[in-house]
């Protein structure tokens, strides 16, 4: 008995040896990360120039980094407003747009600028009818390509899809809906504090011309209030990894950086979309058209992320059995909001299926 006492007690003390030592070593990569080297690391560096520009909106191209190039130009849509869109190029090697161009894609994306007061007056409509169109035919030009596919992610899908509605004859090969809302009955946390009754939406753009920078970070901060604990808590459980470090400060970097939503988009989506779900119900109006996402005939992929807040996976979904598409899938991966497109595994799921689905449909 004493002997396995001893033995049991040499067990612990050499569990205890390694954790401190590995916590000594977590100590010093701390203090080299944040105290030696203070500098962020630089975000969204892929080379890339501006081949479109609109007021504040512009249209970038990437160099292509393969000899030859994928037929179809890939167009990206973002979200308006809220964030930078630096977390679609994080870092190299952590990189989205970097994953497309090393698969042979010419890619484009859309930059809407920085949100201001000036800007209360931006909508679906200049979306819809003024920016997508032409972007999609700038592309087409530089390209020589006659359709593109065309990738909404966030609100920048829920813009695609009403575009394509409204277009249904658009040149766009295939359409990709990533984290994208359309059913907003199924919106979650924001659903809940969007309640007609309670939100004083034409109060705050009377007021304030739309949703500013810090009101805007506020409100995402309150979405997971233990957000930043946990960031923490993840880095420091991962610090043995080689550029843990850089990718906290990178991510960091970018999700601390809001910007405004303006006044006239952002009572759109909270009273036609989120207050009544007016898109998938038919019953949404742009220009005095009606959005009849039953028009959608070309192929869709949607993406949902099972541990998304912002974008729940049935918000994504609806518009699954809204289009009239055929070739359609839905394909649910691990993640949240970002992190399916820009976490650890997006290497591993979002960006081969991509490319798998994509190239599918080339011809």
């Amino acid at each position: 008995m004493v002997a396995e006492s001893n033995t049991q007690a040499q067990k612990t003390a050499q569990v205890l040896l390694e954790e401190l030592e590995k916590n000594a070593k977590r100590f010093q990569a701390v203090v080299d990360g944040f105290a030696v080297d203070v500098a962020d690391p630089a975000i969204g560096s892929t080379p890339k120039y501006v081949v479109w520009k609109r007021g504040k909106s512009q249209l970038f191209r990437y160099y292509p980094q393969t000899p030859e190039t994928h037929p179809v130009p890939y167009l990206i849509v973002p979200w308006l407003g809220i964030s930078r869109t630096h977390v679609l190029d994080l870092l190299p090697g952590n990189s989205y747009i970097e994953s497309l161009l090393k698969q042979g894609y010419d890619v484009y994306l859309l930059d809407w600028g920085e949100i201001a007061e000036e800007d209360k007056n931006l909508g679906f409509e200049d979306a819809v009818f003024k920016i997508l169109p032409r972007i999609i035919d700038r592309a087409l030009e530089i390209s020589q390509a006659q359709e593109v596919t065309l990738n909404g992610i966030c609100v920048g899908g829920t813009i695609a899809a009403a575009y394509l509605a409204l277009e249904p004859r658009a040149p766009v090969r295939n359409f990709v809906a990533m984290v994208a809302p359309i059913d907003f009955d199924e919106g979650g946390l924001f659903k809940s504090w969007l309640d007609e009754r309670y939100f004083p939406v034409d109060l705050i753009v009377d007021r304030l011309g739309g949703i500013p920078a810090s009101l805007m970070a506020a409100g995402f901060k309150m979405l997971r209030p233990t957000g930043d604990i946990q960031a923490k808590s993840s880095l420091w459980l991962n610090l043995d990894r080689p550029g843990s470090i850089t990718s906290f400060k990178a991510m960091n970097r970018w999700a601390t950086n809001y910007i405004a939503m303006p006044g006239r988009f952002f009572s759109q989506l909270t009273k036609d979309l989120y207050f009544n779900n007016r898109m998938i119900k038919g019953q949404f109006m742009l220009g005095g058209r009606t959005v009849d996402l039953s028009r959608i005939s070309c192929p869709l992929l949607v993406v949902a992320a099972r541990q998304d807040f912002i974008v729940p996976p049935l918000a994504a979904k609806g518009l699954m059995d809204a289009v009239s598409s055929e070739d359609k899938e839905y394909v649910e991966l691990p993640g949240g909001h970002i992190s399916v497109f820009s976490g650890r595994q997006a290497h591993r799921t979002l960006w081969p299926k991509i490319d798998e689905w994509v190239s599918a449909r080339a011809e």
